[in-house]
C-alpha cells in the first residue's frame, strides 16, 4: 500500500501546518527527550520524518528513523535526514540491541495486528539501552471522536483506552510506564475578548469535554470516571528495565 499519499491527507505542505506541527513536537516530545543531545534516537514509523527534523531543531544530533512506505523514506532523505525503509522491522531492531536511549513510535502502534503488538514492543524494549525510554502516540478510544478517528485510516488495527496501553507495555516487559492525553492545540492565549475560530473550539471542546466527563463519573464513579483520558490521541512513555 502506498501511505504517502494517506499520510499526506492529515500533513499537507502548508507552511502554517507545518509550524503548528513543529510547535505540538517540541511541546509534546521536549520533555521526554534524554537530556544528552547527542543521544541516539530512532523514530520507528518515521513517515516524513517531521519529529525528527523538528528534534534536530532542538539541538539533538543521532537521530536516525526507519518506515515501510518508500514514498515516505524519499521524502525525509529530501530533507536530509537519516532514514531506512528496512525490508523487515522487527529483524532491523533485532540486529541492534542496547542501541537506543529513546524511540519514538508516532502513531505507530495502532497498525499493527493485536496478537503481535506486545511481541513487537519486546522487540522494541531489546533496542532500547537498559533505561531507556519509549515514547508512543496512538488513537483513544475513550475519545468524543474515537470511531471516527479508528476508521479514518482504514490501515487502523485497534484503538486504546490509557488503562489497556498501560497493561500491554507492562506485559511487554516494560517499566515505569505513564499514560497522559495529547492537546493537539494549546489553550489560546485570550480566551473572553478578540474571539477567533480557535477559542471559539476551545469553548465548544470544554463544553463537550465537561459532558463526556460527565458521562464516565455517571458510569464509572468519581474516583474512576474523573481520570479518564478524553483527548483524540493517548501519549505514552515507559522504560527498559535498568
Amino acid at each position: 500500500m502506498d501511505y504517502a499519499a494517506q499520510y499526506a491527507k492529515f500533513h499537507p505542505e502548508d507552511p502554517a501546518h507545518r509550524h503548528g506541527l513543529r510547535r505540538l513536537h517540541w511541546r509534546m516530545l521536549g520533555p521526554l527527550l534524554p537530556v544528552a543531545k547527542d543521544a541516539p534516537i530512532l523514530d520507528v514509523g518515521c513517515g516524513r520524518g517531521y519529529a525528527l527534523e523538528d528534534i534536530a531543531a532542538l539541538g539533538y544530533t543521532h537521530l536516525a528513523g526507519i518506515d515501510p512506505d518508500a514514498g515516505q523514506v524519499a521524502f525525509a532523505r529530501g530533507l536530509g535526514l537519516t532514514v531506512e525503509q528496512p525490508e523487515d522491522t522487527i529483524a532491523f531492531l533485532r540486529a541492534r540491541p542496547g542501541t537506543y536511549a529513546a524511540i519514538l513510535l508516532m502513531d505507530v502502534l495502532e497498525h499493527i495486528p493485536r496478537e503481535r503488538q506486545a511481541d513487537f514492543l519486546q522487540v522494541i524494549a531489546l533496542a532500547l539501552h537498559p533505561g531507556g525510554r519509549v515514547v508512543l502516540t496512538v488513537p483513544n478510544a475513550a475519545s468524543a471522536i474515537a470511531s471516527f478517528w479508528y476508521h479514518n485510516d482504514t490501515t487502523h488495527q485497534a484503538s486504546f483506552t490509557g488503562d489497556g496501553l498501560a497493561f500491554l507495555l507492562e506485559q511487554s516487559g516494560l517499566t515505569r510506564v505513564a499514560v497522559t492525553g495529547v492537546e493537539f492545540f494549546p489553550r489560546p492565549r485570550f480566551l473572553f475578548w478578540c474571539p477567533t475560530p480557535r477559542t471559539l473550539a476551545w469553548w465548544l471542546r470544554c463544553g463537550l469535554r465537561l459532558r463526556q466527563r460527565g458521562t464516565f463519573v455517571a458510569e464509572l464513579g468519581w474516583r474512576r470516571g474523573r481520570t479518564v483520558v478524553l483527548t483524540p490521541n493517548l501519549l505514552a512513555t515507559a522504560e527498559r528495565p535498568a
